[in-house]
């Protein structure tokens, strides 16, 4: 007889057991892995000076995802990945999928890919590969009015 009143006992303890367990796994989870889901760049603005976990889709010409992954060395760490390239640019698509790793100064709101200096990965490297070809291609576009603006040559 003493078994069978055991028996319900030891069950509703194992319950509050495994429940315990669960509600201190989401809340660790949660404050470890977890991220705020952020839909304006207000939000994210906001998440960044604080340097709170985030992840924020967003951009005009190209479409970035970014985390913010925390905080280390008064930096405040930010993966950022290409989603979508400028429809127009080619090179560009070919960096969809990149990411590259930034780590900005604590308490700036600035956008990560702005300064790429503060940045390292495959994603940084394509679009310097970007910045160098614009260049290029400005340059040789314009040599001959440049060539006439050091000189001092009146235009005709």
């Amino acid at each position: 007889m003493v078994k069978e009143e055991s028996e319900p006992k030891t069950i509703w303890k194992v319950v509050i057991v495994v429940l315990i367990v669960a509600i201190v796994a989401y809340v660790g989870w949660f404050f470890l892995l977890g991220y705020v889901d952020c839909e304006d760049k207000d939000c994210f603005n906001a998440n960044l000076e604080s340097c709170i976990r985030t992840k924020f889709i967003g951009g005009t010409d190209m479409i970035y995802e970014y985390i913010i992954t925390g905080d280390s060395n008064e930096r405040c760490n930010v993966n950022v990945k290409l989603l979508q390239g400028e429809l127009n640019n080619q090179n560009s698509i070919k960096l969809e999928g990149k990411e590259m790793q930034c780590s900005l100064p604590l308490g700036v709101i600035m956008n990560p890919e702005s300064d790429i200096g503060n940045c390292h990965g495959l994603l940084k490297e394509g679009l310097q590969d970007l910045i160098i070809q614009k260049l290029h291609t400005y340059l040789v576009q314009n040599v001959g009015r440049i060539n006439l603006e050091l000189l001092d040559i009146p235009k005709i």
